[in-house]
């Protein structure tokens, strides 16, 4: 789609990927005040307190009970046995993996991707050589084929869409049934009161999880694929020893154990996303989904909005497949929620 963007002077202005990127942007909009608050992410921006690392933490390969003490720490958080969690230097790379490593066990005969959704699959699945089928959210389902795979974000990122576990699991057992699977990525799923994680073991079904977005350390580059099926296994063997560094391991373990932090976020976060929205929405743009770390909003205006945001350094999400959209993320702290008020002003 071509998006209005294009027509104002800032046409060559890049459409962060993935989100972030200020430095870039801060390139283009030179007039911008600083520092930038960067609201396009998706990102908590309330990170789990650290405690102090031993400098030998940064010295040291991370010893194999440590990238266990972290294992066994997901799988009590997720709820799901220790056997059945593969951990890596961030979801992504994982996400990267996959396509490769499950030809070893039957060759794919289609990639089914609800959408729109996060990016990093269908470039995952076509970088492995396989055409992409689109079906849009909220679209009736066919009887998956032969050897199928589905990939489904829930909660959908950008638009908050969501599966219900007895979808999921009615997908999972068709998938399974025929050879097939369903990829559940649960990247915003840590403050949802349910996860596909309580279906599992279950051989037509694995689950993504991110450690960065919930706990807003996301430069640690911890992620997760939960499952039962051996793909999983052979994965773990190909990353490694030392799939993610020793502070990582310890500074994750430490973030997934500690229950009360997550307990006692989950309402801070939905007290400061109304919030957020309160403040959009009174500003003309028409909310369309999300969930507690982000949300989408729809506005003719949407280009406009992105670029007097972008001069007053606060940068939000926008996308290059619909230019009506934009996705902001919760503002740090009630300073910079008033300067976005006022940037809308």
């Amino acid at each position: 789609m071509t998006g209005l963007h294009e027509k104002a002077d800032h046409s060559m202005t890049p459409w962060p990927v993935h989100g972030g990127r200020l430095s870039e942007l801060a390139r283009f909009f030179p007039e911008a005040p600083t520092p930038w608050v960067d609201l396009s992410t998706g990102i908590n921006p309330h990170a789990h307190p650290q405690a102090r690392l031993e400098p030998s933490l940064m010295q040291r390969l991370p010893d194999p009970l440590e990238e266990q003490a972290l294992r066994f720490a997901a799988a009590e958080a997720y709820g799901v046995s220790p056997d059945h969690v593969l951990v890596g230097a961030g979801t992504q790379m994982l996400i990267g993996l996959l396509p490769v490593f499950l030809q070893r066990y039957f060759t794919p005969s289609v990639i089914r991707i609800l959408k729109p959704t996060y990016s990093g699959h269908e470039a995952a699945w076509r970088e492995a050589g396989f055409e992409i089928d689109p079906v849009p959210h909220g679209a009736a389902l066919a009887m998956p084929a032969r050897h199928m795979v589905s990939v489904v974000c829930s909660p959908n990122n950008p638009t908050g869409h969501r599966l219900t576990l007895g979808e999921i699991g009615s997908l999972a057992e068709s998938h399974a049934r025929l050879g097939g699977m369903i990829v559940v990525d649960e990247a915003f799923a840590d403050f949802s009161p349910e996860s596909a994680a309580s279906l599992l073991p279950h051989p037509g079904l694995i689950i993504c999880r991110s450690f960065g977005k919930a706990y807003g350390l996301a430069g640690l580059r911890i992620g997760f694929l939960l499952g039962s099926h051996p793909v999983l296994h052979a994965m773990r063997a190909a990353i490694g020893p030392w799939p993610v560094s020793t502070p990582a391991c310890h500074i994750g373990r430490d973030a997934l154990c500690d229950r009360d932090w997550r307990l006692s976020m989950a309402p801070r976060l939905e007290r400061e996303m109304t919030a957020l929205r309160q403040v959009v929405t009174q500003a003309g743009l028409e909310f369309v989904g999300g969930t507690s770390l982000f949300s989408l909003y729809r506005s003719s205006q949407a280009q406009k909005i992105w670029e007097i945001l972008a001069r007053a350094g606060l940068l939000v999400r926008r996308f290059d497949w619909d230019d009506t959209l934009l996705r902001f993320g919760l503002p740090p702290d009630e300073a910079s929620l008033k300067r976005l008020a006022k940037a809308l002003e």
